[in-house]
């Protein structure tokens, strides 16, 4: 199954993650923003020229990625990382390089691009985003230990239906129908809105017959 299938559920559940968490920020820098604006604007005209020198750098990094000329695009991300920090742009780009590593069946590749986005400690919702999908990676070189170490770090309600479909798998692949019936159940009873739902109820009608 292509990993990609997975990829506007998981965003959807980032956003609604993030936003849960940093509700509070957001309200507060909209209480201060209205109260102090005045006292704002030099500190702000310097950040967006950084800002701006940021995105127009991402945007040539860009053209590299859609060229999928992933060494290329390695070290520039590298250089890019040096210059701005580990910032949004450099964790899109690490995941798109993960995904056309995947792609091109080079899973060392796509596991080196999750472990440094994690390396960098960001947010916990797209820290856990990325096990997630270094969890999926790891399912497929028959890594379960490994697998399943990823997955007890994802805590966020948003993801257990996408946590217990993986645990589904493990326990699949590892002969075990019985609980892997169970986590698919798991997952379907926690899924209302996911779009796998029928991928899902297919893994369960194959464990259910080799029970």
């Amino acid at each position: 199954m292509a990993f990609e299938e997975y990829d506007d559920y998981e965003q959807e559940q980032l956003v609604k993650e993030w936003l849960g968490n940093n509700w509070f920020t957001i309200v507060a820098g909209i209480a201060l923003g209205i109260g102090g604006l005045w006292g704002y604007g030099k500190w702000q005209n310097a950040q967006l020229e950084s800002s701006h020198e940021a995105a127009a750098e991402f945007a040539q990094l860009k053209t590299t990625l859609a060229a999928a000329d992933t060494s290329a695009t390695a070290e520039q991300l590298e250089i890019y990382e040096q210059r701005h920090g580990s910032n949004f742009y450099v964790i899109q780009s690490r995941l798109e390089l993960a995904g056309n590593a995947v792609s091109d069946g080079d899973m060392e590749a796509a596991k080196a691009q999750y472990e440094a986005i994690l390396d960098t400690k960001p947010d916990q919702p797209i820290a856990e985003l990325v096990r997630m999908r270094l969890a999926r990676l790891l399912v497929a070189e028959e890594d379960y230990v490994g697998a399943a170490q990823q997955l007890n770090l994802v805590t966020s309600d948003a993801y257990q239906t996408m946590v217990e479909e993986i645990n589904g798998d493990i326990y699949a692949a590892q002969g075990e129908a019985a609980k892997a019936h169970d986590a698919y159940q798991l997952a379907l009873n926690a899924g209302e809105g996911y779009s796998g739902k029928q991928i899902i109820e297919m893994k369960m009608a194959d464990v259910k017959a080799n029970q």
